[in-house]
């Protein structure tokens, strides 16, 4: 699943960016803490869903659609 299939809410746990994601994106992502293991939540939604606001490593943090669609996620499993 991609970042980008995750609502806002809801807590997914970042696998891994893209094998053929450009390596300049790829490495500005890496840069930003978009990083495997880290816990990403949506959090503001543009009009048109394009940026999206996701809250990383208590930070906020903004991604287009064409960016957060190389980010692959699982979905944090919740704690009743």
């Amino acid at each position: 699943m991609d970042l980008t299939d995750i609502k806002k809410g809801e807590t997914a746990i970042i696998k891994e960016i893209k094998p053929d994601c450009d390596p300049v994106i790829k490495q500005r992502l890496l840069d930003l803490g978009f990083v495997p293991g880290a816990e990403i939540t949506p959090r503001l939604i543009s009009p048109f869903n394009d940026p999206i606001a996701y809250t990383i490593h208590q930070t906020l943090i903004s991604l287009r659609q064409q960016d957060a669609k190389q980010i692959r996620v699982d979905l944090k499993e919740k704690v009743e």
